[in-house]
């Protein structure tokens, strides 16, 4: 389960425009998380911190500085990457100018540490998503190939409904499936899972309905996991909780670390959940697909081409 985080001090007109300049929930979650661990650095509230900022607009960049330099320093040990640290400094500019107040950010930019245009992670070997698979249940199985197969990133699972998914039918019988991303939002598009994945993703829909659940068009995509032994009790439509971002992080790091494939506890791995898109990305270029059609694929931007 995510951790909890107090959020009370989240609330007033201050934070209502802070919220309204952001459309995804996932991405409001985490500026809601990272933007409370500003605050608790400076044992403040919004509004004071507001205040200060406009009173003294130096005295917020000092303040806005000396959290930057405590991550700079998680940063030097490995334990938080380059580019948190601006995502976390990221959400602080996005509060303070949703109120119309604009800091120096070019001198606050220039301490913060350089950011790797590409990640370190690799994707996984055929060998090791074959580990995985065998020790997976009905729905790890589903959600692991559905996530190679389709290249879509974690994120984007949890707003997914059973109604997102389309199952592409050749002659009456199923051979491919369809999943529409971010449904009725600008940045929807397409993506594609292959027949194992569409077979499996219906597996497990079966599944749910044969134990209890009423699961329908609204229904997620992928729930929270449940008893079926519970005669009905987590199954009923106000228990179905949607599938986490978080959830399927730390689903992944407990399944990787009981098969082995994990060693140890750490921030970082040589191979995560993000990863599977990498795989998905890789193996598109590989198959000879032209660039683009992989890029449109992965929910890319490819330029003036979003239009045509």
């Amino acid at each position: 389960m995510p951790r909890k985080m107090d959020r009370s001090a989240l609330q007033g007109e201050v934070l209502d425009m802070f919220k309204a300049a952001i459309k995804s929930p996932v991405t409001r979650d985490v500026y809601e998380r990272r933007l409370l661990n500003f605050l608790g650095h400076l044992k403040m509230t919004p509004e004071a911190f507001l205040s200060i900022a406009k009173k003294s607009p130096g005295k917020a960049e000092k303040k806005i500085i000396s959290y930057a330099f405590e991550l700079t320093g998680k940063n030097e040990k490995g334990e938080i990457a380059a580019g948190t640290v601006h995502n976390c400094v990221k959400c602080v500019r996005l509060l303070l100018e949703m109120n119309d107040i604009f800091l120096n950010w070019k001198k606050i930019s220039r301490i913060l540490p350089r950011v790797r245009r590409y990640a370190l992670d690799r994707i996984p070997r055929n060998d090791e998503i074959r580990e995985i698979l065998d020790a997976s249940d009905i729905r790890s199985k589903a959600l692991t190939l559905v996530l190679l197969s389709s290249g879509i990133r974690e994120g984007s699972i949890e707003l997914l409904r059973i109604g997102d998914y389309v199952p592409i039918k050749r002659d009456g019988k199923r051979v491919a499936g369809k999943i529409i991303v971010s449904s009725g939002e600008p940045e929807q598009y397409m993506a594609f899972i292959t027949f194992e994945a569409a077979a499996a993703l219906e597996k497990y829909i079966e599944y749910r309905k044969e134990h209890g659940e009423v699961a329908i068009s609204t229904s997620p995509l992928f729930r929270d996991a449940f008893d079926p032994t519970s005669n009905g009790s987590s199954t009923s439509e106000k228990h179905v909780k949607t599938m986490t971002a978080h959830a399927i992080r730390q689903h992944y790091n407990r399944l990787l670390r009981s098969i082995g494939l994990r060693k140890e506890r750490k921030k970082r791995h040589d191979f995560s959940v993000h990863g599977f898109r990498k795989y998905s990305k890789t193996r598109g270029e590989q198959s000879g697909m032209k660039p683009i059609n992989v890029e449109i694929l992965m929910g890319h931007s490819v330029g003036i081409s979003d239009s045509y």
